[in-house]
């Protein structure tokens, strides 16, 4: 498990790259083993996302009928879907990176990635954590959200254009990227009986 000083090293890594600076790489583990290490970067925002849950079940309660629970199995399967959500779209890029040639980055890729998901994720939280301590706040939280979601997409296209260099790769490998969570997040969500309806 990282500690919390080569995590702070590891995102000097990600801020350099975001600005375009190749030294970025140099910050980050790119063996094998630092692959693997890089998803205990699920481990260390499972604050924030516990902060993103507690808000989602606030919504889904005021939402549904009265009298309608929802307890510990419903924490559970938000858990389930964040982390299919997290882990199912490096799968993709890996399953890809043969087919699209691009396999001489995919450790890159995969290690700047769940980094990444660090600030993005916390950032993610800041509305949560408003609409839950702060009453009548939806309409706020609604716009912090959409803000941290541009601002997290562009963050991800400036992280795959340091790595890709060309313009299309990195668009695809940002679609591949971000399209995959949203449309997983939504149908698990559904398939659960976790989107309030």
């Amino acid at each position: 498990m990282p500690q919390l000083e080569e995590i702070i090293h590891y995102l000097k890594g990600i801020w350099l790259l975001l600005k375009g600076d190749k030294r970025g790489f140099d910050y980050l583990d790119l063996s094998a083993s630092g692959v693997w290490r890089s998803f205990a970067a699920i481990l260390w925002c499972l604050p924030a996302m516990a902060v993103n849950w507690a808000a989602w079940r606030l919504y889904y309660l005021q939402t549904m009928p009265e009298g309608t629970t929802a307890g510990l199995s419903f924490i559970l399967k938000l858990a389930m879907i964040d982390i299919a959500a997290w882990v199912l779209p490096l799968v993709l890029i890996a399953v890809l990176a043969k087919p699209l040639a691009y396999g001489e980055i995919l450790a890159d890729v995969i290690v700047a990635s769940n980094w990444l998901s660090m600030p993005i994720l916390y950032a993610m939280a800041i509305p949560s954590a408003i609409r839950l301590v702060v009453p009548g706040s939806g309409e706020l939280a609604a716009l912090l959200s959409l803000l941290a979601l541009i601002v997290s997409f562009t963050a991800i296209f400036r992280l795959m254009k340091a790595i890709a260099e060309h313009t299309l790769l990195a668009s695809a490998l940002t679609a591949l990227s971000i399209l995959p969570p949203l449309i997983i997040g939504e149908l698990l969500q559904r398939a659960l009986g976790l989107f309030p309806g």
